[in-house]
């Protein structure tokens, strides 16, 4: 079999945005639903915590 040679893949992460919003489209703030599934979201990391893993990599430097 011939040997495959490697390309060089750029990755290009913050050259440009990686998602694109349409300013056209309505704000969902304020919005009931998903107000409630935030403060739903809010109530269980507050009852139940983060993984220590998590919190760990939260606070080391880079």
């Amino acid at each position: 079999m011939a040997r495959k040679e490697k390309k060089a893949i750029s990755k290009g992460i913050g050259t440009k945005p990686l998602v694109t919003v349409d300013p056209s489209l309505p704000s969902f703030e304020g919005n009931e639903y998903f107000e409630k599934k935030a403060n739903a979201a809010k109530k269980l990391l507050k009852k139940v915590g983060l993984p220590k893993e998590l919190t760990q990599r939260l606070n080391t430097p880079r």
